[in-house]
């Protein structure tokens, strides 16, 4: 058994999970339901004696190009995450967006579509982890795991 396992999550509507423990790392999107969640939440913090989360936050402000149903799943996640990790008792890294981006060598979404910002940000975490089938789902998240085991976040 490992002494710590490291978790990073995106919680958005289409957002993904992620872990290291014992240096082999498994993503995945995140778990269709809320019960799903926090079950895979309370067993990973079981797979070592300390638990490190890293879960991006949501918006402060959604602004116009986010509808309000992406941003009340956002929330909804965020909460569910936080509570099975406090209820855990992981240590928990919220980190903002432009933390974690920062820590990659990919600019800034800019005049960007989305898809192209997210395609950039996916093409990023193939880089960083050519053994695992990343996806669009997932790409944030081992983006978030990978700058918050090197230190570049919290």
């Amino acid at each position: 058994m490992s002494d710590t396992i490291f978790i990073a999550i995106d919680p958005g509507v289409n957002g993904g999970i992620c872990w290291r423990v014992a240096g082999k790392t498994t993503a995945m999107r995140m778990p269709p339901t809320d019960f799903d969640t926090a079950n895979l939440l309370v067993d990973l913090s079981k797979k070592a004696p300390i638990a490190t989360i890293y879960i991006e936050l949501p918006p402060l402000f959604a602004g116009k190009n986010i509808p309000g149903s992406a941003i009340g799943k956002l929330m909804l996640n965020y909460g569910v995450c936080y509570g099975a990790a406090v209820a855990s008792g992981m240590k928990i890294h919220p980190v903002r967006p432009p933390m974690w981006q920062k820590a990659h060598p990919v600019g800034t979404k800019g005049e960007q579509t989305t898809t192209q910002w997210k395609n950039k940000l996916k093409a990023r975490a193939c880089e960083l982890f050519p053994d695992l089938p990343v996806t669009l789902a997932t790409a944030d998240a081992l983006l978030i795991l990978d700058a918050g085991l090197r230190g570049a976040i919290n």
